[in-house]
């Protein structure tokens, strides 16, 4: 649309819904003729090619005005001007414009933060533009909705069962018992405890086997604007490492192959949590493009960096954690190199998201600054037998593999339950499950049970950074005092 005059300015006396219209109008038009604004824009075929469609429903109740409305709202690139009380009208606006946001805030935070009815912040906050289109009352949003709050609580109730304490006792007492069998050398009573044992073991890696395919369905539903990115992330074929000097015996190779690791290790750790760091300092997605160098100019990227929906740590504000595996011993490295395999996991990072969006970015920004050589992405299985991940092997530097793993928050937590219970489903005998498979102590604080030690925990660690900063300020009181009395004893 030409306009005639985009430099001109009203005083406040006009003000109203149409105030920033200025621009959009010629100057013989009255911004404070609300009909007469209308009637322009709705005459202009853009305002018509942003109107996708029509809802009876929504024209029933909120009258035959919301299409002016709407057009205005499209036009000025606002589409949130209409108020947050009548979920129709804001689902038609959802629909046209998914991607929206206001004042850089995403739709759900601005409705909270202007205290939206519950019903339009539930809507933001759970549903899908997809499970928007197919709701045409406002009935239909309040069951889609409730539907989708019982589908979490499912799965909330799910995740906080992964450690079974009963099921640990119960595989304790049958290993204590198994292990009793084979000191009294009574091996024939020991394997029969130990099918027991192992039957008992298979059923819980089926019960957590069956939890992964559960939570998988809430990273691909809660969102699926943020989990698109993530499933066109595709397998690609795997390089081999570089090979130890081909003239040593094999157990020297291994030997070599351990030590060349060594010399990698520092550096490798160092690229890797430069990259977590990244993502945890940025405020946006597309900061994190512009550091990288990865191309936005689709938008893919243009979502908000830190999802409600998607919060993987809320004390820290983290969108991704970094763990490095500990180097690899001799026994199971000379196992896997007798059998022809070539060492790609000798330096190793585990890299914890809880978004698919963040996970998928993270792969561009390694796959633009590394040579990626071998991936799998191992969450695209139609079913799960084991807990999926990201599978990579990075050219860190002169053709050294390393390997990076990413994991969502959830996944870990059944990984970590779940690998137990599988190495004694798969052993074939009493002796190779004959050491003790959990602590008694939970040492580990993602292992403790949520509740009151945890919150009691949180605030003693509370109470020591707050002693610890009120030592710091009574030091610096102490100099300023310091500084104040030499400055008065020296002459003028």
């Amino acid at each position: 649309m030409k306009v005639l005059d985009s430099l001109q300015k009203f005083n406040d006396d006009y003000g109203g819904v149409f105030w920033n219209c200025s621009k959009l109008v010629p100057s013989d038009i009255d911004v404070s003729d609300a009909k007469a604004v209308v009637t322009y824009l709705r005459a202009q075929p853009h305002s018509q090619a942003c109107i996708k469609g029509d809802i009876p429903a929504l024209k029933a109740a909120l009258g035959e005005d919301f299409a002016a409305l709407f057009e205005l709202q499209a036009y000025r690139e606002t589409p949130f001007l209409l108020t947050f009380d009548k979920p129709l009208c804001l689902k038609f606006v959802i629909e046209t414009f998914p991607d929206a946001t206001i004042d850089s805030k995403s739709p759900a935070a601005y409705a909270k933060e202007k205290e939206a009815p519950e019903l339009i912040i539930d809507m933001l906050e759970l549903l899908t533009v997809d499970e928007m289109k197919a709701c045409n009352t406002e009935n239909d949003i309040q069951a889609t909705i409730e539907e989708k709050k019982a589908t979490l609580s499912n799965n909330k109730s799910a995740m906080s069962n992964i450690v079974d304490f009963t099921a640990r006792e119960k595989a304790t007492e049958l290993q204590t018992k198994m292990f009793g069998e084979l000191k009294a050398a009574a091996v024939d009573d020991a394997k029969v405890t130990f099918n027991e044992l192992k039957a008992f073991c298979g059923d819980q890696a089926k019960r957590l086997g069956d939890l992964i395919a559960m939570v998988m369905n809430k990273y691909k539903t809660t969102d699926p604007r943020r989990y698109e990115p993530f499933e066109q992330v595709k397998d690609i074929a795997v390089k081999e490492q570089v090979p130890p000097p081909a003239a040593l015996p094999l157990p020297e190779q291994v030997e070599f192959q351990l030590a060349n690791a060594t010399w990698y290790e520092e550096g490798f750790q160092a690229a890797l949590k430069e990259v977590a760091a990244v993502f945890n300092e940025a405020k946006t997605c597309e900061e994190i493009c512009e550091h990288y160098d990865i191309d936005n100019n689709s938008g893919k990227w243009s979502k908000e960096l830190r999802a409600e929906v998607f919060n993987l740590d809320l004390r820290t504000n983290k969108v991704v954690r970094a763990k490095f595996g500990p180097p690899k011993g001799f026994p199971r490295a000379l196992e896997k190199m007798s059998q022809g395999k070539t060492l790609r996991d000798l330096n190793r990072v585990t890299f914890e998201f809880e978004d698919p969006l963040l996970m998928a970015l993270c792969f561009e920004v390694l796959n633009k600054k590394y040579n990626i050589h071998g991936l799998k992405n191992k969450y695209l299985q139609e079913t799960f037998k084991e807990p999926p991940n990201l599978h990579m092997n990075l050219d860190i530097k002169d053709g050294w593999l390393c390997e990076v793993q990413m994991l969502f928050r959830d996944i870990l937590l059944i990984k970590k339950e779940l690998h137990k219970f599988y190495d004694v489903n798969r052993a074939d005998g009493p002796f190779v499950v004959a050491g003790k498979l959990f602590k008694e102590s939970l040492s580990d604080p993602e292992e403790k049970p949520r509740g009151e030690s945890n919150v009691a925990s949180s605030s003693s660690e509370l109470l020591q950074i707050i002693k610890a900063k009120d030592e710091q300020l009574s030091k610096k009181d102490a100099e300023i005092d310091r500084l104040k009395a030499l400055l008065s004893s020296s002459p003028p």
